[in-house]
This record gives structure tokens, C-alpha cells and sequence, in this order.
């Protein structure tokens, strides 16, 4: 069963897009709110309220208190979602608008708190993730969790197939979730005794340590860096390099070799490194400003058995 409703939806990143999809073909999006800049969704949003006469409203951070007015009272939102919306909903908002405002969470709560779960996720290791919606309260990330949906966690994932499987998750639980709005669900509590919280990936966050990670680390940190950084940052003889996809190598030799250190760089075997805890990667595709390339191309700039990475 289908509960009508009027959605307004802030959005800032392409996993948006199934759901608002799925609410405008259903009749329930009644605006959508873009931060000024925007260049991810701002085409499909313009192309949207185009074909279909939606309002979009091109956000900006110091009218944002004014602008989320206009969409309550001028287009009637009953409910307005956020999904990677950068900016905190202001507090005087809040407190006049009650349970209006709630958060798509593109990971699990407590656990996952923070600017980019999807990187964290995947870095981690962790075997599950998913979606959790939340009420929007003053500290982020805190509200009171109304709908959680796992998925399940693969070896193969990358950042960015992580985010198009979350998206279309975020469209599939939609219907459950206005189900539990329109019946007043006031969801249920965060255990503060699983929360943790992770910042923004800065640079250090991304950059491959040969002598601390082991080869199941490293190639986990690719994927999580893949696409939206082109791949974890290392450096040889002055020279950026960026490791996009990798294999960990069950070949356990060469245990008098630095952690860095490249063991094979040929066609037949590949670019493969000696990692930490005796283990070895196999640098599959790697990114330079001259292009993404198979990794023992690298042999043409100079790279050669023995060479070693820096660490970062």
C-alpha cells in the first residue's frame, strides 16, 4: 500500500536520485532543495522540475533557515528528507518544526556515524551496512532511528558500487518508512554504548603505509578510495601514484624485504609489493597524471624489482 504524501527532499550526491525518482513517479515530491554549487545532481534536478514542473530551490547557507520555511508553509512539505545534505538543519527550525525533518544515513547507527560511513565501511573491513533513517535532532547523526535496512558487505565492493547499491536501497524502503511516519512512529532511542563516530577522510586517512598495513588493509583502503579519490595515495621517487584496484597474494617469500618493496614488476606476474605482517599485493590498476594503467606499466618511467614505495 502506497501512503500519499508531500515530500520535500535536500540532496546533495547522486545516491539521492532513486528515491527521488521513485517519489515523484508515486506523486509525494513536492520540492527539492540543491546547495548552491552543487555539481553532482544539480542537471537531473533542473531536468526533473522541467519535465515535471517540481519546485527546485537552490539552497543557500546563510538564507537556509528562510529557504526550509518556504518549503514547509509555501509547498505544505508534511515531511522533508535529507540524504547527504551538508548542512546542519538549524536549531530554531527544529525546535518550531517537529517531527518533520529525518536523515537517510548512508550506514548503520550508532556504529557509523559520520561524514562518509561508505568509506568507513569498506577501509574497515566490516561485513555489513546499510541504511539508517533517523530524526534529525541538534547533534548529528543522534536522532531517534525510525527504519534500518542492512546490506550485506562484499570483498568486491567499491566506493562507488557500495553507493549506487545503497541508493536504490534508499528508494526500496520508502514506502515501509512512510508507513511508520504517517502512523507516528517515534522510532527508538541510539545505545550510546556503540557509537562511534568518524571524521570527513582527510589526506593521511587515504594514504597507503607500507610498514604499518598489511596487504588485506591496503587492498581494502583502494576500494574504499575508488572512484572518488582514484584509489589510496603512495609515492615513489618523488611521484604520485594511486593504487585503484589491488589483489592480495597468498605468497608468503621474500621475508628479508622491506615492507614497500616491489617483488615482481612484469607482464606475466604484475606489479606485486611486500606489505606488512609478511604479506604481499599485487597492484592490479593504478592512477598517475598520465592516465590509469595495469601496474607493471610503471616499468617504462623508470620502476624496477627492488624499487621501493614511501610511506606516507
Amino acid at each position: 500500500m502506497i501512503i500519499t504524501s508531500k515530500i520535500a527532499v535536500l540532496c546533495n550526491n547522486r545516491m539521492a536520485i532513486p528515491a527521488i525518482q521513485t517519489l515523484a513517479s508515486e506523486g509525494q515530491l513536492c520540492a527539492l532543495g540543491v546547495p548552491e554549487g552543487n555539481t553532482d545532481v544539480i542537471d537531473y534536478c533542473i531536468m526533473l522540475s522541467k519535465q515535471s514542473g517540481i519546485p527546485l530551490l537552490i539552497i543557500k547557507k546563510e538564507n537556509l533557515s528562510t529557504q526550509l520555511e518556504e518549503l514547509i508553509i509555501k509547498r505544505n512539505a508534511q515531511f522533508i528528507f535529507t540524504m547527504t545534505f551538508p548542512w546542519k538543519i538549524p536549531a530554531e527550525v527544529l525546535n518550531k518544526h517537529h517531527s518533520k525533518f529525518y536523515n537517510f544515513h548512508y550506514g548503520l547507527l550508532p556504529e557509523m556515524r559520520g561524514a562518509d560511513p561508505v568509506f568507513e565501511s569498506i577501509r574497515s573491513g566490516a561485513k555489513e551496512t546499510g541504511i539508517t533513517v533517523h530524526v534529525i535532532e541538534k547533534k548529528i547523526d543522534k536522532g531517534a532511528i525510525i527504519l534500518k535496512r542492512i546490506l550485506p558487505l562484499t570483498i568486491n565492493m567499491t566506493h562507488g558500487i557500495l553507493c549506487t547499491n545503497l541508493s536504490w536501497l534508499g528508494a526500496n524502503l520508502l514506502s515501509e518508512l512512510l508507513v511508520l511516519l504517517n502512523n507516528d512512529s517515534r522510532g527508538i532511542k541510539q545505545d550510546e554504548d556503540y557509537a562511534n563516530y568518524y571524521a570527513k577522510p582527510s589526506a593521511e586517512d587515504v594514504c597507503i603505509s607500507w610498514q604499518k598495513y598489511d596487504a588485506k588493509t591496503i587492498e581494502a583502503l583502494s576500494r574504499a578510495c575508488n572512484p572518488w579519490n582514484k584509489g589510496a595515495y603512495t609515492q615513489w621517487n618523488g611521484w604520485n601514484i594511486r593504487v585503484v584496484e589491488a589483489t592480495v597474494i597468498s605468497e608468503n617469500s621474500h621475508q628479508s624485504e622491506i615492507p614497500g618493496t616491489i617483488l615482481s614488476l612484469d607482464k606475466d606476474n604484475g606489479l606485486i609489493v611486500k606489505c606488512n605482517n609478511e604479506t604481499q599485493l599485487r597492484l592490479d590498476i593504478i592512477y598517475t597524471d598520465e592516465g590509469f594503467m595495469s601496474g607493471h606499466k610503471l616499468f617504462a618511467f623508470g620502476m624496477k624489482k627492488g624499487s621501493r614505495f614511501v610511506n606516507l
